[in-house]
């Protein structure tokens, strides 16, 4: 009882120094010095305290609702930033701008940055491409508050920054989430990828930086022989002079999700989705998904899984050092946005400050939660593709076991076969031109008639897999219909 008084005792005595180291009183000059060096919350308590007695300061009332709003006290920074904007503190308006903005308070926060665009004319000066941008942020988040979608929340989860694609738990049919370690080798270009690899496995999504700095949307599909084809551009369509991210793609094969920058972005990253269309053979318009999904701040990897009927995102909107949030929420059929609503709640919504607000009455996610909680997302437990080989009508078999029909599944272990075996000739018949070009004069005879019988060898050979594979074929499709 003794130990565990006297322990308590030690850690109350921390936890007052703690306190008492974060609200030292220092000079007015001290404090300023610290303003300038961002270091809001040592400096904020000199200002609080100056202001009991010059409460009508405005340098007072500006320095102290900075340190408020740089703190994330955004509430309580407005009453202090108006008072120094009343008195004529020119940046007070830039930062009440940007202190109603992080509230979801846009017509304030346009108000804001307008007064301020005045004074900066009025000093005949421009305003920069940061004030352009959030004045921009803040008409759009004007226009995205009008449509917040009525989506239930379900769960959040707080994970480490750098590993959330662990956290993820989709099933099979939904595909999987990988990182850099887990692509092929050849497409290991950059340690931070994250790639989408759909159930079938023949397929990877990813983004890389391209030759201009900026992440662009990539692809890679699996060939014949088990290897990767290089990474090449999704659509020229999508990739743009923004920030292109963090592809997922649904079961349909046509609707697309990533994460994009740029001005028709509230924040950071924000979340878009596009429709391929086939007719075009490039994909549409991308689609900002708008509120809660996307914020002021990063939002990203947006992943729906059919099969559970459950889906994620991950923002860093929480502001938790090394953390992100992941939300799991219930997909809606048809978009459907809050209406007759105080505009307080629709704000709270929009920023998910309490999911909980947005569960249906009754409901009740607990055996949901739990299926997904119980599936497993080991690599080990993934099927693996043998291979890629299209039967028809967009049916794919990757696996020996898909096939029903052991005279098919013959056919196309000779297709394999023989694949291999075209393969190695190919890479010799390559070899000896390589040596012919480095050989002597008399040794290019010999290999000249090396490489003229290889050549007689492979027009012999080059159609074997294509015929094995259609015997595969109507061999599997005959079994089929026969058996139907």
């Amino acid at each position: 009882m003794r130990n565990w008084l006297l322990t308590l005792g030690v850690l109350l005595a921390m936890l007052q120094c703690a306190t008492q180291a974060r609200c030292e009183i220092y000079s007015l000059d001290e404090a300023r010095e610290m303003y300038k060096a961002g270091k809001y919350a040592e400096a904020a308590p000199t200002f609080a305290h100056e202001l009991k007695r010059k409460s009508n300061n405005g340098s007072l009332n500006h320095w102290y609702g900075v340190c408020l709003y740089e703190t994330g006290r955004s509430e309580e920074a407005v009453p202090y930033l108006i008072k120094g904007a009343s008195r004529r503190v020119k940046l007070s308006n830039y930062y009440l701008g940007k202190a109603y903005l992080s509230l979801y308070k846009f017509d304030d926060a346009i108000n804001a940055f307008t007064a301020y665009f005045d004074i900066l004319e009025d000093d005949d000066k421009e305003p920069t491409d940061e004030n352009n941008r959030l004045l921009s942020s803040a008409k759009l988040g004007k226009r995205m508050l009008r449509g917040v979608e009525q989506v239930q929340i379900i769960d959040s989860i707080s994970v480490d920054s750098l590993s959330f694609i662990n956290h993820y738990k989709l099933s099979q049919e939904a595909g999987r989430l990988v990182g850099c370690d887990d692509l092929p080798k050849d497409l290991q270009v950059d340690s931070s990828m994250v790639a989408f690899m759909p159930q079938r496995g023949d397929m990877i999504y990813t983004a890389i930086k391209s030759q201009s700095g900026n992440y662009d949307l990539q692809q890679s599909g699996r060939l014949l022989g088990g290897e990767w084809s290089t990474l090449q551009s999704m659509s020229e369509a999508l990739n743009n002079d923004d920030n292109q991210r963090f592809p997922y793609l649904l079961n349909d094969g046509q609707t697309l999700y990533f994460a994009q920058d740029g001005e028709s972005s509230l924040g950071g990253l924000d979340i878009y989705v596009t429709m391929f269309n086939s007719e075009r053979g490039d994909y549409m318009l991308p689609q900002n998904i708008g509120m809660p999904f996307n914020s002021l701040y990063n939002d990203y990897m947006m992943a729906i899984d059919e099969t559970t009927g459950v889906g994620w995102f991950v923002t860093d909107r929480n502001h938790i050092p090394g953390q992100l949030t992941i939300y799991l929420f219930i997909p809606n059929a048809n978009k459907k946005v809050y209406a007759d609503i105080d505009e307080d709640s629709l704000r709270n919504l929009a920023m998910l400050t309490s999911i909980a607000d947005t569960w249906q009455e009754g409901s009740d996610y607990t055996d949901l939660l739990a299926a997904v909680n119980a599936i497993k997302t080991d690599a080990a437990n993934f099927k693996q593709p043998e291979f890629f080989f299209v039967l028809c009508n967009g049916i794919v078999y990757t696996n020996s076991s898909d096939f029903k029909n052991d005279v098919a599944l013959k056919y196309f272990n000779q297709a394999r076969s023989a694949q291999r075996k075209l393969d190695d000739k190919q890479a010799a018949l390559s070899d000896l031109r390589k040596r012919y070009v480095a050989a002597t004069q008399s040794d290019k005879a010999v290999i000249t008639e090396q490489i003229l019988t290889l050549e007689e060898e492979l027009l012999n050979v080059t159609e074997q897999p294509v015929v094995y594979e259609n015997r595969a074929r109507n061999a599997e499709l005959s079994f089929i219909n026969a058996n139907n």
